[in-house]
């Protein structure tokens, strides 16, 4: 009677699937029986490693994220010139304009002076109905399109002072007085003065040039510890990002059981990149409440929010990203999934054949190529963005755990009597 071929090979892969789970017990068992401080050696060292990693994540994100968003000019107008489409924004600089048109006039002896002596009572309300029109009218200017015009102007021709402001340097159109960043509106005043004589109100044409009545971007009290910091990091914006990938990819390569190494690694940076945002919301909040009360809290809002989207959105896809690494990585090792897939039948380039007898036996060499593409798409990439960089550290420690999960096993020989 002869037996069914197919029937046979499969108990052969059981068989082999047997043989291999023993193998891995025995290995196990060894470790533990022969070398248990130098097993905890490499736990530790993978988890000090980890660790270490996430903190230079962290400090990558924001140096990259300065670098490409702040020291660029396009991307610098590109985040900021929204701002002039916001009504809170709008509502902010009519009334700086406004104000510092009346506050350059003697707005109410220059209404007296024009009024007959049985006028003078006059003069108040008068004062007041052109100290509403002026606002009116460049609140107005101020919604139009020619405002975003100058607005983005503004920006541009500031972005210069900016990158010096940042720098600690000399500084133009741009001032970090009492630690305020703020934007000269000259070119909207002169605009604001044009529109008021076009409407007849005339009395603020020979005002003096004024180069004052700044719109405040930005006010800490650490703004010249943030000075140093931007000029030191600023020349580690490339080497931050490679020497995580080369610490996370580390981790994962010495961790005793490399998927488990992944799985921490991954996480470490998953629950990294969920405390950076609720420390930026939290930074947020107390911002907001430190503000004067003759600061509006909505355009200071607005502001913030506009010009940290791009790092909100790179943090919150790291943190996705990362997370589904983990999670995969987590499901792949439950001892049911693994039994499922090992009673599932699995292609032959999986389990066995040339590329992945090759793989397995130089597993180390091929995760060391897979962060020596990493490390050169970072370096290629001109000025990567943050999202660049963090996609490029998550996709490369990925990869890495890819390569040790399928060299992991490679398949056992059939006994003889088989």
């Amino acid at each position: 009677m002869t037996s069914d071929p197919q029937s046979d090979d499969q108990e052969l892969e059981a068989l082999q699937e047997e043989v291999a789970e023993l193998q891995d017990e025995n290995k196990a068992l060894r470790s533990q029986a022969e070398g248990p401080p130098r097993h905890r050696a490499r736990t530790i060292s993978s988890w000090v490693l980890v660790v270490v990693a996430c903190l230079l994540a962290v400090t990558s994100v924001l140096v990259v994220y300065a670098r490409n968003e702040l020291l660029n000019t396009n991307t610098f107008v590109a985040s900021l010139a929204p701002l002039a489409k916001d009504k809170a924004v709008q509502t902010a600089v009519a009334t700086k304009v406004s104000n510092s048109l009346v506050a350059k006039t003697d707005l109410n002896q220059k209404v007296k002076d024009a009024l007959p002596p049985r006028a003078g009572f006059l003069a108040t309300p008068i004062t007041s109905a052109v100290k509403t029109a002026t606002y009116d009218i460049t609140l107005k200017l101020v919604e139009s399109s020619q405002f975003q015009k100058l607005w983005e102007k503004a920006l541009r021709n500031s972005h210069a002072q900016l990158d010096n402001l940042l720098l600690g340097k000399k500084t133009g159109a741009l001032s970090s007085s009492n630690g305020q960043v703020t934007i000269d509106l000259t070119q909207v005043e002169a605009a604001a003065k044009k529109k008021l004589s076009e409407r007849g109100i005339t009395i603020f044409n020979k005002a003096p040039t004024y180069t004052g009545a700044p719109y405040v971007l930005f006010q800490s009290k650490q703004l010249l510890k943030l000075q140093r910091l931007v000029k030191f990091l600023n020349s580690l914006a490339l080497v931050l990002p490679i020497l995580t990938v080369l610490l996370l990819a580390s981790a994962v390569a010495i961790a005793v059981d490399r998927r488990r190494g992944l799985v921490h690694a991954a996480s470490g940076l998953a629950v990294t990149m969920a405390l950076l945002l609720i420390g930026a919301n939290v930074g947020r909040n107390q911002y907001l409440n430190s503000l004067l009360p003759s600061q509006s809290k909505a355009a200071a809002g607005v502001l913030i929010d506009t010009v940290d989207a791009t790092l909100v959105d790179s943090i919150r896809t790291a943190l996705i990203v990362s997370a589904l690494v983990a999670l995969v990585a987590f499901i792949v090792g439950i001892g049911a999934v693994r039994r499922w897939f090992g009673d599932r039948k699995k292609p032959a380039w999986l389990t066995s054949g040339p590329v992945h007898d090759t793989v397995a036996a130089h597993r180390g060499a091929f995760q060391g190529l897979v962060v020596l593409i990493g490390l050169v798409v970072l370096v290629l990439w001109s000025q990567p963005t943050l999202k660049v960089v963090l996609i490029v550290v998550l996709v490369t420690l990925f990869f890495v755990g890819m390569v040790g999960l399928f060299a992991g096993r490679r398949t056992a020989k059939a006994p003889a009597a088989a």
